[in-house]
Formats: C-alpha cells, sequence, structure tokens
C-alpha cells in the first residue's frame, strides 16, 4: 500500500506541479503585468478564473491527502523513508501555504477588486505573483523527494517499480 500511496503522489504532484508552472509562465503573464484596471478582465480571458474553479478544486485537494497519507504510511522501506517523509512534508507545507494565502487572496481578488483602489489591486496582485515563485519552489523539491523515494523503493526491490 505504501508503494501505490507513493506512486500516486507522485503522479498527483507532477500534474500539479506542471500546471502550476504553466500557469506561472504562460497564463500569469497575461494579467500580472496589465493596468490595476484591467486585472479583472484580463485574469478571464486568460483562463486563470475558470481554472481556479474547475481544475485546481479537484488537483489540489488530492495531493494534500497524498501528501498526508505518505506521511502516516513512511514506515516503508527504510532506503526512502526519508525522502517519503521530505515529500509528504514539503507537499503538505505546500498544500498550508496555497490555502492559506493563496486560494483566499485569488478569491478575494476575483470577487472584489472590481471595488478596491487600484494600489490595492496592484499590491495583490504583485505579493501573489512574487510569493508563487515560493510556492513553486515548494513544489519542486516536493515532487523531486517524491521521484527520489520511489527510485530508492525501485532499486531496493530490484523490480524497477516501487511496487
Amino acid at each position: 500500500m505504501a508503494s501505490v500511496l507513493l506512486w500516486l503522489l507522485v503522479v498527483f504532484v507532477g500534474v500539479q506541479f506542471g500546471a502550476g508552472l504553466y500557469e506561472k509562465i504562460v497564463v500569469v503573464p497575461l494579467w500580472d503585468g496589465v493596468p490595476p484596471r484591467d486585472v479583472l478582465p484580463a485574469m478571464e480571458r486568460s483562463g486563470m478564473y475558470n481554472a481556479g474553479r474547475a481544475f485546481w478544486p479537484f488537483v489540489s485537494p488530492v495531493v494534500a491527502l497524498l501528501a498526508v497519507a505518505n506521511i502516516v504510511a513512511w514506515r516503508g522501506n527504510r532506503a526512502n523513508r526519508r525522502w517519503v517523509l521530505a515529500a509528504g512534508i514539503t507537499m503538505l507545507g505546500y498544500a498550508i501555504f496555497s490555502y492559506s494565502y493563496f486560494v483566499p487572496q485569488m478569491l478575494m481578488l476575483q470577487s472584489s477588486a472590481g471595488s478596491w483602489p487600484e494600489s490595492k489591486i496592484s499590491v495583490t496582485v504583485q505579493w501573489w505573483t512574487s510569493l508563487n515563485y515560493l510556492r513553486m519552489l515548494l513544489g519542486a523539491a516536493g515532487w523531486f523527494c517524491a521521484l527520489r523515494a520511489l527510485s530508492l523503493a525501485a532499486a531496493s526491490n530490484g523490480r524497477g517499480y516501487g511496487g
């Protein structure tokens, strides 16, 4: 069961990280550099608004749950124990960071920025996009730790995979 949970963590973190990287490189630049009064329409045109309701609510909670499940199931193979814990703890930190700052800020921005002064919109966008670099680093670190745990599991059982 531990290796299935680890495989699932690798796959779902890969999906989450890949989508986040795409969003950071392709989607966010479509709205973060526009004048504050144009941020909401640009965000709508970029697809950011829809992704926040149709994609992220289905992927992010799964990653958070898999992170917790891997932390609980860390007693697997001795060779990968530290890497499983590192992956789980890092991705749990990622989830906490996301749900305590990024999600609420984006929801507030999208729902009420129309009535905000332009300076508040600018500051919110600047902080959100700047801190997102840190969040991306956490996601990359968590994914690499999970991949390392998976490769150690495969090497220790000699079967070429973690199962």
